[in-house]
């Protein structure tokens, strides 16, 4: 196995180890205060509900509060 590979092990591992401690926070998070962000997937990127204190998305705008949203974007 050459350098470059082991390099790219290490880093995914970290990666799965880093995804891991945030869904730990996440799941114990309370969710007190949210705002709205625009939050990309692998095709598109939408307004949600976001936990401010964790990042977590917690759920989709009503189409009133997405159009009042990108008015002001």
């Amino acid at each position: 196995m050459d350098a470059n590979r082991r390099r790219v092990d290490k880093l995914l591992s970290d990666k799965w180890k880093i995804d891991q401690e945030i869904q730990q926070i996440q799941a114990k998070c309370k969710h007190e205060n949210t705002v709205i962000k625009q939050v990309t997937n692998e095709t598109s990127s939408l307004p949600r509900h976001v936990c401010e204190s964790c990042g977590r998305p917690l759920g989709y705008l009503s189409p009133e509060q997405a159009k009042k949203f990108l008015e002001k974007s």
